[in-house]
């Protein structure tokens, strides 16, 4: 029996005033899988994670998340997406973490996690703070629970942004280049956080710049250059035997 597919999508078109920035993507990702998207700037990598979360909307092609449709492609060749309420739901099972951290300033560290659950899913605090009290140690911010975010290094704050992600209990993780306002220093921490959850079995979309990461952490490695795949397969594949000029161009560059 095949793992269950976690996301599908199907001939993804995006246009951004009159330009064509996603060009037909497909691209399937199994449960407990890690799916590195990787590519130079403008591919649509993040239009691609984006539209996923509908945080934009497609204009072609259909999107499946944890089997139910997210998004169809209608007879007159539009997409529609699901009623609202079922929206939301599909949505529910979607973590995303950004480049930025977005975390509340005015807010405590354990006050940015458990803000969510109660308010979206309606949970009682003391029925979500175990969960943040856990989800703060697994990333090893436990001593930083009353902090807040600005007195939090951008590594912690980022740290604390994949907490707040986990205490909704996705299925699925979403990261839009969560390293690249990072120092290098303070990169190393916040891979190791998603290093620890790959080992877990989440199953992740991650757009990133960082290619040991993706070689050594992910599943498989999807290649994107102007809108389009050029490449995808292992990460043994990819790094080590490109089979594409425009791959090859891009990871002389990058490694």
């Amino acid at each position: 029996m095949s793992a269950e597919i976690m996301v599908r999508m199907h001939q993804i078109h995006k246009h951004f005033n009159g330009m064509e920035v996603l060009k037909g993507i497909d691209l399937e990702v199994k449960k407990g899988e890690v799916l590195a998207i990787i590519g130079p700037s403008g591919s649509g990598k993040s239009t691609l994670l984006r539209c996923l979360n509908h945080l934009e909307t497609i204009d072609q092609g259909s999107i499946e998340v944890a089997g139910e449709f997210f998004a169809v492609e209608s007879q007159n060749g539009q997409s529609e997406y699901a009623a609202a309420t079922k929206a939301r739901k599909i949505q529910g099972h979607m973590g995303m973490v950004f480049q930025q951290f977005n975390l509340f300033p005015h807010m405590t560290v354990m006050d940015n996690l458990i803000e969510a659950p109660i308010q979206v899913k309606k949970q009682k605090k003391e029925e979500i703070l175990p969960l943040a009290e856990f989800l703060l140690q697994s990333v090893g911010l436990s001593d930083k629970r009353d902090a807040y975010p600005a007195r939090l290094s951008g590594g912690q704050q980022q740290r604390v942004a994949i907490a707040r992600a986990l205490a909704m209990q996705p299925d699925i993780m979403l990261f839009d280049e969560p390293t690249s306002a990072l120092d290098p220093e303070l990169t190393g921490e916040v891979l190791k956080t998603m290093r620890q959850l790959a080992e877990n079995k989440m199953t992740m979309l991650v757009v990133t710049h960082e290619m040991n990461f993706a070689r050594d952490v992910a599943n498989r490695v999807m290649f994107m250059a102007d809108g389009s795949v050029i490449e995808e397969g292992i990460p043994l594949e990819i790094f080590g035997h490109p089979q594409q000029e425009r791959t090859q161009s891009f990871l002389r560059n990058m490694l």
